[in-house]
């Protein structure tokens, strides 16, 4: 799946809302892997956005561990 740096926000809410404990795991992996690409794309240079990815990294494992 090919994302771009403005859908990886909607990614990672649709996996956050996901209310599912069958869809859910689902979601939080497609959010992941958007987000995990995005990093790896991303310049060193932009450190903003660099933590807002690793914050919201972060939220998705403890979502992860509570299903």
């Amino acid at each position: 799946m090919n994302h771009t740096r403005r859908d990886w926000v909607g990614i990672y809410k649709t996996a956050v809302m996901e209310f599912s404990r069958n869809k859910s795991p689902a979601s939080i992996d497609v959010a992941e892997r958007a987000i995990v690409k995005l990093l790896r794309e991303l310049p060193i240079a932009d450190s903003k956005l660099h933590r807002e990815l690793k914050d919201a990294l972060n939220s998705l494992a403890v979502l992860k561990r509570m299903l």
